[in-house]
């Protein structure tokens, strides 16, 4: 009987090894779909600090030379609607208060940002554009009336389709995000 239970033992050690290296090769989108904190956020979103010194080297363009172009810092998340329509879920919400947290922190307060909504490839181009922009007003509208966070800070885009997360796989829900971007002051 000792035997049996020290094989068990084994076998449900293996079992539990094999679930956990199948977890590692889990594609990042599985792994995105978790909250992001405020704290998160704002990491995220933060503007990079420029010292003189790659102002001096980075301000100009010397002829042949490559400019570096440096992008704005932007967040992905995945911010549930209702089926079809930009309605928020009570999932939705979770989110947005971190992010409405996030935009009303010192560090994040004086920038504006872009919400750009994302759908993925089904439906028409006229109709994920329009859906994205919609979805992307009413998280703007939530932050305004939720966080109290000017109109002037928040620029609102439909993307659509035109901006897959995972061109791979078109249909995918990794494709139907919210972007936020840093735009500056």
């Amino acid at each position: 009987m000792l035997q049996l239970n020290k094989a068990a033992a084994g076998a449900a050690r293996i079992l539990v090894l094999l679930v956990v290296l199948a977890g590692c090769g889990a594609p990042v989108v599985a792994q995105e779909r978790r909250v992001p904190s405020a704290e998160e956020i704002i990491r995220r979103l933060q503007l990079p600090q420029i010292s003189p010194q790659d102002l001096r080297s980075n301000a100009v363009a010397v002829e042949g030379r490559r400019a570096r172009v440096q992008e704005s810092p932007s967040i992905d998340l995945q911010i549930n609607f209702e089926y079809a329509s930009a309605r928020l879920t009570a999932d939705a919400r979770i989110v947005l208060d971190n992010l409405g947290g996030a935009l009303t922190d010192p560090a994040l307060r004086a920038s504006r940002f872009r919400i750009g909504g994302h759908t993925d490839a089904r439906g028409s181009d006229t109709y994920n554009v329009a859906l994205s922009r919609q979805r992307a007003r009413s998280v703007a509208q939530y932050l305004m009336s939720e966080y109290q966070i000017d109109a002037q800070r928040l620029d609102i885009e439909g993307f659509g389709r035109s901006q897959l997360l995972d061109p791979g796989n078109p249909e995918g829900a990794v494709n139907r995000r919210v972007q936020i971007t840093n735009l500056g002051p």
